[in-house]
């Protein structure tokens, strides 16, 4: 099979009958060109299918057009509307997004911050696995790259979008409590990030609010590891004093309910169930689970919109600005008093 060759601006300016300068000029769409000129030009770079070169353009304008988005898991269930609202927002902007997953390894964090500077990406969205890993900072904190941390917070001088943790936790632990619940197990990701902090926090509070002391054994931030959901619920509802509630990320929920029909238990007569994020599985689960609820895509469009005003210079940069966007408890039909 013929190799197929690339059509260089030589030949259009040949063929449109121009200087190469002027096909520069209207293809990096730069000034000085008439109306007539410019049609010209582009007609002939239509006729021969010249495709500029990204690579060149970047290198010349010193933009790449392009934006580097690295979420710690994929998998997680409340990341793809995020993302999703994200992308249509750079893009209207006229930006492409580029996507990595970093597994929640700040090994492959560096890595991945590293690319997206290399690239001379535009802007950079980012969570992190650690947020004070000492590597990912030093990284972090010598880029130029207009950053925005996504669902996170830092030491360092970052603008963020996160979603009202605290709140949220505090408003499902408080509910159960008020439901006579004492003993209400908490699982949920690492506190080295901000959504497993918050809600380690919360949980503390709204016990010490409703003068209930906190059992540390009904705690569990393992969240980020394989099967953690599982592993967490089933040890917590086999021990000699289990929960008669558990509030529960919504990436560990899907172990969680395993764990529960492992042990066949009943939802919510045995056991109440709060999910942390309303995604699929709790509107769809038998009984539907109540859930902490909040605009997973505003949650998105927002770190977006503070990405193209720090890119364009339209926002402040000597202070970092930090955007928390509400949540709700949405009651269903999984919670209800302890069995006596």
């Amino acid at each position: 099979m013929k190799k197929a060759t690339r059509i260089t601006i030589v030949e259009v300016a040949r063929r449109a009958g121009v200087s190469l300068g002027t096909v520069s000029r209207v293809i990096n769409e730069k000034e000085g060109v008439g109306h007539e000129l410019r049609e010209r030009v582009l007609s002939a770079a239509r006729a021969l299918g010249y495709v500029p070169s990204f690579a060149a353009q970047s290198m010349r304008s010193q933009s790449s057009r392009a934006v580097g988005l690295m979420v710690s898991d994929i998998s997680n269930p409340l990341f793809s509307a995020t993302v999703g609202a994200a992308e249509e927002v750079l893009y209207r902007g006229g930006y492409n997004m580029i996507l990595t997953n970093s597994r929640d390894r700040p090994d492959k964090e560096k890595e991945i911050l590293d690319l997206f500077q290399r690239r001379r990406f535009d802007g950079m969205i980012i969570t992190l696995s650690k947020e004070e890993d000492p590597a990912t900072l030093r990284v972090l904190s010598e880029s130029r790259i207009p950053t925005v941390l996504f669902e996170r917070e830092s030491t360092l001088p970052l603008d963020s979008v996160a979603t009202d943790h605290y709140s949220g936790a505090h408003q499902a632990v408080s509910y159960l409590l008020n439901l006579a619940h004492r003993r209400i197990g908490l699982i949920t990701v690492t506190q080295a990030a901000l959504p497993g902090r918050a809600r380690g926090l919360a949980y503390a509070a709204a016990h010490k609010a409703a003068g209930v002391p906190v059992d540390a054994s009904l705690m569990s931030f393992d969240g980020f590891l394989p099967d953690a959901g599982y592993h967490a619920a089933y040890r917590m509802l086999v021990s000699p004093r289990p929960p008669t509630a558990l509030v529960v990320g919504a990436n560990q929920m899907p172990g969680v309910l395993k764990a529960i029909r492992t042990l066949k238990l009943s939802v919510p007569k045995k056991l109440s169930l709060v999910q942390i994020g309303d995604t699929d599985v709790a509107s769809l689960h038998q009984p539907p689970l109540t859930a902490v609820r909040w605009e997973f895509a505003k949650v998105g469009a927002a770190a977006a919109e503070l990405l193209l005003a720090k890119i364009s210079g339209a926002v402040d940069g000597s202070r970092p600005r930090r955007i928390v966007l509400p949540t709700e408890l949405v009651l269903r039909q999984s919670c209800a008093a302890p069995a006596v």
